[in-house]
């Protein structure tokens, strides 16, 4: 039963912290409470989020002009069986759990799979395209963004055995 769920799913983004400043000095990992079922790599609007208790906030969805965090928890579950149920890509934060979520500097990278980028239509994702927030996911476009709380820049396409990834520069946050 679990061999055809695994079929039939489809793959998770995986995302990874290349290069943070938060994980240097831990000043600004956020605990979030999932709204819903999210992925990582997916954002968070950090100007927002309200306090709940027991130290952790409320996960809202970020708006174009809002400084936003990346969500980031460690891709641990169960001791699943078969092996392929533990891979990361089969990895998401449930509704209700608490999730690590990081603010994002200017000047930090970070690592997503393919499947965690909205492509401009019709064209390849590829280095030197721009990255904004579009609702909690992150979107390509050509141009320079203006008039936008965040945005990065993809400085490297890295291709994997498990498909490719694309290391995204913070330009602007906030």
């Amino acid at each position: 039963m679990i061999n055809a769920f695994l079929q039939s799913i489809n793959k998770h983004i995986i995302a990874e912290s290349t290069n943070l400043q938060a994980t240097y000095d831990a000043k600004h990992i956020f605990n979030v409470r999932a709204g819903a079922d999210i992925d990582n790599g997916k954002l968070v609007n950090l100007d927002d989020m309200a306090w709940v208790n027991n130290e952790y906030f409320t996960m809202v969805e970020p708006t174009s002009t809002c400084r936003v965090g990346l969500i980031l928890s460690v891709p641990i579950g169960p001791d699943e069986r078969p092996k392929k149920a533990t891979y990361e890509h089969n990895f998401y934060n449930g509704q209700g759990e608490i999730m690590r979520v990081y603010d994002l500097l200017i000047g930090d990278k970070f690592t997503v799979s393919e499947n965690g980028i909205t492509p401009i239509s019709n064209t390849d994702l590829a280095k030197g395209q721009y990255i904004v927030a579009d609702g909690y996911d992150l979107k390509a476009q050509a141009a320079k963004p203006s008039n936008v709380g965040f945005y990065g820049e993809i400085v490297d396409v890295i291709n994997r055995t498990n498909g490719k990834f694309y290391k995204i520069f913070v330009r602007k946050n906030g």
